[in-house]
């Protein structure tokens, strides 16, 4: 009580210097000596402080402080705070919310709303995950779908695990690649489609023959009719009548291939076409 009764005399003092206008004292600084000394104010139904705390030392203020427009706080000379932005050298914040951004530079992973990652260890960014499996993964209903490369020269896109992919245009299934590698052309659902092949197509073949437009290392059917190669009719399996054998090996005196004339196991087999 009788250090605030001096700090309360104190205030009363300067005070009156400054309402007695004939004073010629020249005021240039309040000097409090000693620890915990500052400006307080009793009367308003709770004490509003200004003060110096130490341990650590430290200017204490109970209000709010609203400085004038234009101004700022500085660090050493170096504008840290104004009413529209933070200082260059203020790099590191615990920031929770924040408006709207029209640029953001992040070094280093981040995670937007426990659904996006990005994994600076690994340069990945999953959607769903805080493990992506590729350059980018979206993980949905069980399914994570990637997006990368394989290596150097082979790009990726597809599902990660055992699950078919869809590709899709308006909402409706077009391609479909089944988990074990099958692949379906269309939809049963919406009638017959276009499939239009710009080139050569190879079925069983590396490198089709670029003087046909359909090369096939094997049997075809065409028409509901099988059509084969072989040096013989066949000796064994089904086939039915209209099914045709080419001969693989044509010589003057044999023929062009075999006709089945009547279905059976393996059927009743004609030739035709002999060569003269």
């Amino acid at each position: 009580m009788a250090s605030q009764e001096k700090i309360n005399s104190m205030l009363q003092t300067l005070k009156e210097i400054l309402e007695d206008k004939s004073n010629t004292t020249e005021l240039k600084y309040l000097d409090f000596k000693g620890d915990g000394k500052g400006l307080i104010w009793s009367n308003d139904g709770y004490t509003k402080q200004f003060v110096y705390q130490t341990n650590p030392d430290r200017f204490f203020v109970s209000e709010t402080i609203d400085l004038g427009k234009g101004k700022g706080l500085s660090i050493n000379g170096i504008d840290i705070l104004n009413e529209k932005e933070l200082g260059g050298t203020v790099t590191k914040s615990s920031l929770k919310e924040v408006g709207r951004l029209k640029g953001l530079i992040v070094d280093g992973g981040f995670s937007v709303n426990s659904y996006l990652f990005y994994n600076a260890s690994v340069d990945r960014l999953g959607l769903g995950t805080e493990n992506p499996n590729a350059a980018f993964s979206i993980c949905d209903e069980g399914t994570e779908i990637i997006l990368g490369s394989k290596d150097y020269n082979n790009a990726a896109i597809g599902t990660f695990n055992s699950s078919d992919l869809e590709l899709v245009t308006d909402n409706t299934s077009r391609i479909k690649i089944g988990a074990g590698g099958n692949i379906e052309l269309g939809n049963t659902n919406n009638g017959p489609i276009k499939v239009l092949v710009h080139g050569s197509l190879g079925v069983n073949v590396n490198s089709p023959d670029p003087r046909t437009a359909l090369h096939v290392n094997g049997a075809i059917k065409f028409n509901d009719k099988i059509h084969l190669s072989g040096t013989e009719p066949p000796r064994g399996g089904a086939h039915n009548q209209g099914d045709i054998l080419w001969n693989s090996d044509p010589i003057i005196g044999r023929y062009v291939g075999w006709v089945c004339i009547k279905a059976g196991n393996p059927g009743e087999w004609r030739p035709f076409g002999e060569i003269k």
